[in-house]
């Protein structure tokens, strides 16, 4: 990588504390620019808690004039209701890949598979001209989704489902997001997210039990225990932490890394 460069983030708010982890650890960032839209306002807020970090916000017609000053990061959060149609999502993300192509040397993508939306990175990374990564496991599988991010992506993911089947898998995004994110899952497609009864009763019908806390150290912790005990008191689960083992920033770490390590 050369001085003056910028890398494209475009990520969905269930990863932003991932994204803020990977802004954090990286001490070489000269700046961090995002992208003004109802989707960024909690990525704002808690990346203006970073001591010293030089922060922008800017407009959507603003992305083609930000320049690069050492190494600057330009973040476009998406909508988390693309994740409803897999074929949407990617249309989206893809315009938004290539609104940022003539000013971004690589851009990391801060999702997973998400029903498959993003099966093929390659083609999107020669439609725009640029290299686009995603987050990926260490044989470069990209992760499932965003529980996968944070248990060591595919194999990772296998052993969690092993060991917890048919259960809710809480990590600090989930949580803070879980009313917004109740109708977007397969589960509970076509029942109105606010009808809680319902979905109770579909839960029970389903055998979910246990609300799993996924401990990755990110985001509100405080927060975090007070939406899990307001998420199994709805839903009458009962709540476990899972085992630290199981958790690992590696796959979010090493993909922000290529990321970085592609920039033209």
């Amino acid at each position: 990588m050369t001085s003056g460069q910028v890398l494209g983030i475009i990520g969905c708010p269930i990863l932003e504390d991932e994204i803020v982890h990977a802004v954090r650890s990286d001490r070489g960032i000269s700046r961090v620019v995002v992208v003004r839209s109802e989707d960024s306002e909690g990525l704002v807020r808690k990346l203006g808690t970073l001591e010293g970090l030089p922060l922008e916000v800017i407009g959507p017609e603003d992305i083609t004039s930000v320049t690069a000053d050492g190494l600057t990061l330009l973040v476009m959060m998406k909508p988390m209701a693309l994740h409803e149609d897999p074929d949407r999502l990617r249309d989206e993300v893809s315009a938004t890949a290539a609104a940022m192509a003539s000013v971004c040397g690589s851009i990391l993508l801060f999702y997973g598979l998400c029903g498959n939306a993003f099966r093929d990175v390659p083609s999107m990374s020669e439609a725009v001209g640029r290299p686009v990564t995603i987050i990926s496991d260490e044989m470069e599988r990209p992760v499932d989704d965003c529980i996968a991010a944070v248990v060591g992506g595919t194999d990772g993911y296998l052993r969690l489902l092993k060991r917890y089947p048919g259960v809710f898998y809480l990590t600090p995004g989930w949580a803070e997001n879980w009313r917004t994110l109740m109708n977007k899952m397969e589960i509970t497609r076509g029942i109105d997210g606010d009808d809680l009864a319902t979905l109770k009763w579909m839960f029970d019908m389903a055998g979910y039990k246990l609300a799993l806390k996924i401990q990755t150290g990110l985001g509100d912790q405080e927060g975090f225990d007070a939406r899990i005990d307001e998420f199994v008191r709805t839903f009458g689960f009962q709540r476990k932490e899972l085992e630290s083992e199981f958790i690992t920033l590696e796959c979010v770490e090493r993909s922000y890394a290529e990321a970085k390590s592609r920039l033209l």
